[in-house]
């Protein structure tokens, strides 16, 4: 179903493999096949790459919405139809389609297959490589090299091809008669090609997992936060496991290889060149913003932060009890207890209101 695909990586493979003959490199030659490989990849990175940042500023929008999607899930708890609905009314708001998201991982799944089922085939097709070179090969096998556009040539000259003695088509754990006697090769080269292959590989992937977990807007918590940790070390394991563990050959090694590298320079460009922008006070939860105001344990409160602003084009008549602060407020009025001489001001009476001498001796 999938053959005109791997027909277009074979037909790219083969590209760079035939310019790399051209500058001098031997058909035949190992350093030929792993350097078309890794070319191969890059290619195929380099036409994926716009939507690996669209990929890239649909994570961050999505993380700076989840404490408000928090926060509607929390307050619509109990009734689903109008958590989906604010969560859609949200989403419109936002500009924001979950589908955008998904088409980047769409359109690399297919293309990453092919380069896979393509490396693939070449190391299988290490022994009617043999048979093609010692001219005893059947109809079927011959059928078999020429698949993808490949000549049965170009098919053995790949399936035989050793890069430090190391074949392209041998695994970690192949014995030695396959290593050896099959594909010409050296056991003790072949395994110190492929572990440091793998070792490099997943030091660039947990070095780019780190890159994304430093450079996030919005920090995640609870079972985000546990799924992050899990992946920094799982996604590594994963790369030593698929040499060590699921034996693929090292032509698929050096295609992971390669484009482990290319993702942890690619991370690199992207937080130099796109970095991502201040989370805003709208994307903020509740919560959030009352954290953000809180004392430091064993602080004195800034009461400051949270006192409300008048403006000066607003009367105090306009102003309610809230708005106004304590020296706008007039001091309360003191009522004398009864019986007792009223507390007047420094100063005594008014001068209006005192008697004069005239008045005293009458």
């Amino acid at each position: 179903m999938l053959n005109y695909l791997y027909t277009a990586v074979s037909f790219v493979l083969l590209l760079w493999h035939r310019l790399f003959n051209a500058l001098g490199l031997a058909p035949d030659s190992g350093l030929n096949w792993a350097l078309s490989i890794i070319f191969l990849t890059i290619t195929a990175r380099l036409i994926l790459f716009r939507f690996f940042i669209k990929q890239v500023h649909y994570q961050r929008k999505m993380q700076e919405m989840q404490p408000r999607l928090a926060a509607i899930r929390s307050k619509y708890k109990d009734d689903k139809q109008a958590q989906q609905r604010e969560m859609m009314k949200l989403q419109q708001e936002e500009g924001f389609n979950p589908l955008s998201g998904c088409l980047p991982l769409v359109l690399q799944f297919p293309i990453f297959i092919s380069l896979f089922h393509v490396l693939r085939h070449l190391s299988n097709a290490a022994h009617h490589a043999s048979q093609y070179r010692d001219k005893t090969i059947s109809p079927a096998g011959l059928h078999h090299l020429q698949l993808y556009g490949f000549s049965a040539k170009e098919a053995a000259d790949a399936a035989q091809a050793k890069l430090w003695s190391a074949p392209l088509a041998a695994s970690f754990r192949d014995s030695t008669h396959v290593i050896v006697t099959n594909l010409g090769g050296s056991v003790g080269s072949t395994r110190a090609v492929i572990v440091p292959l793998l070792v490099i590989s997943a030091a660039a992937t947990m070095a780019t997992q780190l890159l994304v977990k430093r450079n996030q807007t919005v920090v995640p918590e609870g079972t985000a936060a546990t799924v992050q940790k899990v992946m920094l070390y799982l996604f590594p394991v994963g790369v030593l496991a698929s040499g060590l563990i699921f034996n693929f050959p090292l032509g698929v090694l050096l295609y992971w290889f390669t484009s482990n590298l290319w993702t942890l320079g690619q991370q690199a460009y992207i937080i130099r060149f796109h970095p991502p922008d201040a989370p805003s006070a709208a994307s903020l939860a509740p919560s959030a913003a009352a954290k953000a105001l809180a004392p430091k344990p064993g602080a004195k409160p800034n009461y400051a932060r949270t006192k409300p602003v008048v403006s000066d084009d607003k009367s105090t008549s306009e102003l309610s009890d809230l708005e106004i602060t304590n020296e706008a407020k007039p001091p309360p009025p003191v009522t004398p207890r009864p019986g007792a001489r009223p507390n007047r001001p420094s100063g005594g009476r008014p001068a209006n209101r005192r008697p004069n001498q005239a008045k005293k001796r009458r």
